[in-house]
Order: C-alpha cells, then structure tokens, then sequence
C-alpha cells in the first residue's frame, strides 16, 4: 500500500461506524436525525443526508415510520446501513437485506453485527491486513453482509485514490 494511501485512510476513526451503545437513548426529531447521520457518515458518503431522502425511504417502507414525528435509534441504524449501502445497490435490495437480517434477531443486534463487520474490515483494510476468507458456517446473510462491507469499503478507497491520483497530476 502507497504511502499516500496510508496518509488517506489514517485519517479515518479507529471504528468509524458507531455501535448501538453509542446512538442517543431518546428519540430524536428529523433535524436532529439528519444531523447525526450526516455527523456518523461525514467521511463515507457522497451526498448528505436529507429531509427530503428521509421521507422517501420512509415512505418506501424502507425505513420505519417516525413515531409522532420522532426518530429513535432504530431509525439511526437503518439510515446509517441505508446510506452506506444505496452506493452499490438499489433501495428494494437494501430494503430485502435488512428484512432478512432482523428475520432471526433484534435491530439492535443486526446492527451491531454489522457495525462489528464493518469496523474489523475498514481496520484490517486501513492496516493492510484485509483477508477476505467466507467462513463455510456463515449464514447466508453474514456472508452477504461480508461481500457489502467489502464492496462499499473498497469503492471508497478507490474513490480516495482517484482523488489522489487527480491532485497529484495536478501538481506535476
């Protein structure tokens, strides 16, 4: 791994995705949501978080509806996995992965689980470690989730290292 890279990649947290734990324990209005989302994605997404994307997922039953116009941690969960996800697939696929993922355990433990992946993977990314072996006892969606968290990953660094590449053609 170039030393640019390194550079580009130490600039990221230790465990960039939050686990539940960390989430408020109260409810939230939509401003507020949309600025810790925006606050928890600042350095993974392309595009911030709106009140307008907001509403469109939660009206393609894509997220769950607000209970009395507040959000919870629940909502922060999914508007994190949705955000980081929307970049390689569609909303409908995003939409069927987490329904599989809640099928068999709690939101908050789906979450976690995938917040743990993620974290490991950028870490062993970052550290250049990143061995990407499928385990034969994973689940079907673990092993989902384990391509996603590659994929999404992997897109941000070459999306770093395009901009790296441009701004040092820029200097020559």
């Amino acid at each position: 791994m170039s030393d640019q890279v390194k550079q580009a990649l130490a600039k990221y947290p230790e465990h960039p995705l939050p686990y539940w734990e960390e989430f408020p324990n109260f409810e939230v209005y939509m401003d507020q949501l949309v600025g810790i989302g925006n606050r928890y994605l600042q350095n993974f997404t392309d595009t911030e978080l709106t009140r307008s994307m907001i509403n469109s997922y939660v009206k393609k039953n894509i997220m769950e509806k607000p209970h009395k116009k507040k959000y919870n941690a629940s909502h922060i969960a999914e508007i994190l996995v949705i955000s980081l996800l929307k970049s390689i697939y569609p909303l409908e696929v995003i939409k069927i992965g987490i329904n599989e993922a809640i099928k068999t355990s709690s939101i908050e433990d789906a979450y976690n689980e995938f917040a743990e992946l993620f974290n490991h993977t950028f870490s062993n990314v970052k550290n250049g470690q990143d061995e990407f072996k499928l385990n034969h006892d994973d689940s079907l969606v673990k092993s989902t989730e384990l391509f996603a968290i590659h994929a999404v990953i992997y897109r941000l660094i070459s999306q770093k290292l395009i901009i790296i590449h441009r701004e040092n053609n820029k200097e020559s």
